[in-house]
């Protein structure tokens, strides 16, 4: 599984992104079924697993619990093996089991600051912008600029946003080098940014692709994924697509029908 650029930018991801929420966090999550926070030895061995299929992409942020600080620690001496996309915004409180969005550009910074230090690394290579909904209003100017100046001392490699609007991924793809927008065979609703991305020449990260999981539980499953991964990579925008998954078995399925629906990778990056 050959990685692809970013749009415009020299950053080059694996097709396929390891989520990492249930790294860190099990609460006020909107999966399936309940589940354990896995113990190191266990994420240990899936991210050597992931590696060993081509999987170097891992989508993490401060708001999913402990994820950053548990990757730190299972990254040491392997961090040019992997690529880290992480995001700021979203401040979660795991004793109250509550969100809280701050944009605010002292917020903003501290937060890039905290997550190199608990990745234990002086760059991240995608920075996102968390959403609360109101993508207008928060991808401001004081927040375009934190993030912008982010990126030309270069703490972050390439930027963009987590968005929920169209308006707002529009502005994002307007400014900044990627967004992160949801698509699944179910949710078209914000899919007039695959073509808006293509015309701009940025890139596209997938969310909820399977609609956390829902779309999963049924006996189609292995149809589901290949019809999906077909779908999703059919648009020339769409650099990497993310999976979130603490269980090996699931993480060599998707691998796998993704290999089935896209033979050739559709992939511009070594």
């Amino acid at each position: 599984m050959n990685k692809k650029l970013l749009g415009s930018t020299d950053v080059g991801l694996s097709p396929l992104a390891l989520g990492t929420v249930k790294f860190g966090r099990n609460q006020s999550v909107k999966y399936p079924g309940q589940f354990n926070l896995p113990a190191d030895t266990d994420l240990k061995n899936l991210l050597s697993l992931a590696r060993d299929y081509g999987v170097s992409t891992l989508d993490t942020a401060p708001a999913y619990g402990i994820s950053e600080e548990r990757l730190g620690k299972l990254m040491q001496g392997q961090r040019n093996a992997f690529e880290i996309i992480s995001k700021a915004g979203e401040i979660y409180d795991t004793a109250a089991d509550s969100s809280t969005y701050r944009f605010d550009a002292k917020t903003l910074r501290h937060s890039l600051e905290t997550s190199l230090r608990t990745l234990k690394t002086d760059y991240l290579d995608v920075w996102l912008l968390h959403s609360d909904g109101n993508d207008l209003d928060n991808l401001n100017d004081e927040t375009l600029e934190v993030f912008l100046t982010a990126k030309q001392q270069g703490y972050v490699r390439a930027i963009g946003m987590s968005t929920k609007t169209v308006d707002g991924g529009r502005k994002a793809l307007e400014h900044m080098d990627c967004i992160m927008m949801a698509a699944s065979l179910s949710h078209e609703d914000e899919a007039p940014l695959f073509d808006i991305a293509a015309s701009l020449n940025k890139g596209l990260l997938m969310k909820k692709i399977f609609d956390s999981g829902w779309a999963l539980t049924n006996d189609n499953k292995s149809q589901v994924m290949e019809q999906t991964y077909n779908t999703l990579f059919s648009h020339q925008a769409v650099c990497s697509a993310i999976v979130g998954t603490i269980n090996p078995k699931h993480l060599i399925e998707n691998t796998q029908a993704f290999e089935q629906a896209v033979p050739l990778g559709n992939t511009d990056a070594q």
